[in-house]
């Protein structure tokens, strides 16, 4: 009121006040970060479930192996690509990783995984039982900060495929038969190449539900991980 008696237009006092506070980041910024681990995530899932059957005469051609064990390779080699690609996918959208943008997407494969276990322990109580006594506690402890090296190896070896190849150790351990390494190997192949087979065959949906569910879901917590 004393400047506008003075004479002082609007504008003047305004430059008189002094610069405004600057607007905070708008909050869809956080939301469109999560969009790339999103989609890679579950490309990564249909990738697993079409290219090891539709590349097997591909890789037959190129590598001396039968068309079994090629399907099982380029599974695994998918399997293993997705530990590599994703987990810096965020930085496509925004280059300053924050801590609401891994919450948020923590929050979210955290619901994806409660919803899969769900429906998966109504059809089949065992696995959904297995697979919620390996994944939640790793899932509910990832996080970018704190001991990485720990939770890495944590969610490493209660991933789909680890918690198959213990499963099959501990399956042959309670009949008393004991497994060597090769023959545990061994045997997680053709536990593989059996349950792809088993759903083009006859309509099986376990490997589906691993390939395009599971898998995708546990590489968000991988994005989570490493999302610093």
């Amino acid at each position: 009121m004393q400047l506008h008696e003075a004479g002082v237009g609007p504008e003047e006092a305004e430059a008189a006040s002094g610069p405004s506070p600057p607007l905070p980041p708008a909050q869809g910024m956080g939301l469109a970060s999560l969009v790339a681990p999103l989609l890679i995530s579950q490309a990564m899932g249909l990738a697993l479930y079409v290219l090891p059957v539709l590349g097997q005469h591909v890789a037959t051609q190129h590598f001396p192996v039968a068309e079994a064990e090629a399907v099982v390779l380029t599974l695994l080699a998918i399997y293993a690509a997705g530990l590599a690609l994703p987990h810096n996918t965020h930085r496509v959208v925004s280059s300053q990783a924050t801590d609401r943008g891994w919450m948020a997407l923590k929050l979210v494969a955290l619901i994806y995984l409660a919803l899969q276990l769900a429906c998966i322990t109504l059809t089949n109580f065992s696995l959904g039982f297995l697979l919620a006594a390996t994944m939640v506690p790793a899932a509910a402890l990832t996080e970018p900060c704190g001991p990485r090296p720990l939770y890495a190896a944590l969610l490493v070896l209660t991933s789909p495929a680890a918690t198959l190849l213990g499963s099959l150790f501990l399956w042959r351990e309670l009949q008393e038969v004991p497994l060597s390494l090769a023959e545990g190997w061994q045997l997680f192949l053709t536990a593989l190449a059996q349950g792809v087979l088993d759903h083009h065959a006859y309509g099986a949906l376990l490997f589906p539900l691993l390939a395009l569910g599971l898998y995708p879901c546990w590489l968000l917590f991988w994005n989570v991980l490493f999302w610093k």
